[in-house]
């Protein structure tokens, strides 16, 4: 699972953006998209929305957690994000929330058969040096 780990008021919780969480905000906020424009002004409805797009994350989170074999930790409330995400915590937020994005689209192609491409290995040798 790929998550991204942040830390609110000294609780530790790892944002994923699963599939189910792909469909929830689409069916919510319009896709991916339309949430990241959401979260990025300062007003009230944009920290709600950042709380509800982080509770989701976290419980999804939490959720591949507990499939992984990993102890059951308190699911996190938007209502007690609200009350508990100093401001301080609002940027981390709004930078969480879009890598975790990013990792929940992001692939690991591994080459089939163990194959090397000798140009690829080649061109990056010349960039380190």
């Amino acid at each position: 699972m790929k998550a991204v780990k942040i830390t609110l008021s000294g609780r530790t919780h790892y944002l994923a953006f699963t599939g189910e969480a792909l469909f929830t905000i689409r069916d919510n906020y319009g896709g991916a998209s339309s949430l990241l424009e959401a979260i990025r002004t300062d007003t009230k409805e944009s920290f709600q929305t950042l709380c509800a797009a982080t509770t989701l994350l976290a419980e999804q989170g939490e959720l591949a957690r507990r499939k992984m074999g990993y102890d059951s930790q308190e699911i996190v409330s938007a209502e007690t994000l609200e009350r508990l995400v100093m401001p301080y915590d609002i940027l981390e937020l709004k930078e969480a929330i879009p890598r975790a994005i990013s990792l929940g689209f992001g692939r690991e192609i591994e080459p089939e058969n163990n194959e090397v491409d000798l140009g690829l290995a080649e061109l990056n040798q010349k960039k380190t040096i």
